[in-house]
């Protein structure tokens, strides 16, 4: 036997293994990829989600301020309408104070 018959299955078989470690290799770097991409996808969807949220909360803080808006121009309604009271109930004591001042006076 000579030394090229005895190194030539060890070569070939060295290559099997480099082959094999090749595609080990790739199937790491395949791995390492997807999960790298099922990675930005999961924080995708958690910022949709939280841009979602986001929008909702928004929403919800316009119908309050909208509401707010609301209530203290009611508010100014009512202030008003008190005001106005207070100024006929003024005026509705002094004509009393006037009746009797003039009842008295008779």
């Amino acid at each position: 036997m000579h030394a090229h018959d005895i190194v030539q299955p060890l070569d070939a078989g060295l290559q099997r293994l480099a082959g094999i470690a090749f595609d080990l290799h790739q199937d790491r770097i395949q791995a390492r990829h997807e999960a790298a991409y099922e990675q930005r996808e999961r924080n995708m969807s958690a910022v949709g989600r939280v841009a979602a949220r986001v929008r909702d909360d928004a929403s919800r803080i316009a119908a309050l301020q909208a509401e707010v808006a609301r209530l203290r121009a009611e508010s100014d309604q009512w202030r008003v309408r008190a005001l106005g009271a207070e100024g006929r109930l003024e005026d509705v004591a002094g004509a009393l104070r006037t009746l009797r001042g003039s009842r008295r006076a008779a």
